[in-house]
């Protein structure tokens, strides 16, 4: 048997996991993931949602790019 399986039935698809290939806690973190894509893709943002989490990143980074190099060469 394959470690992951898809398999489609009717309007769903069926994926399979060997239970030793991934423990419990990966396995819920995935679940998490894909509800969470499910979310964004209803959501139905447009590209200024990108555009928005670049200037986040952008700032975070000129407001601690500082402390965080200081502890890396320090």
């Amino acid at each position: 048997m394959d470690t992951i399986t898809l398999e489609k039935q009717d309007n769903r698809v069926v994926i399979s996991i060997d239970e030793n290939y991934l423990s419990q806690s990966t396995i819920n973190k995935l679940i998490d993931r894909l509800k969470w894509e499910h979310l964004i893709e209803r959501a139905d943002f447009d590209e200024s949602i990108d555009e928005l989490g670049e200037q986040i990143k952008a700032n975070w980074w000129a407001e601690n790019r500082e402390h965080i190099l200081g502890h890396i060469n320090g």
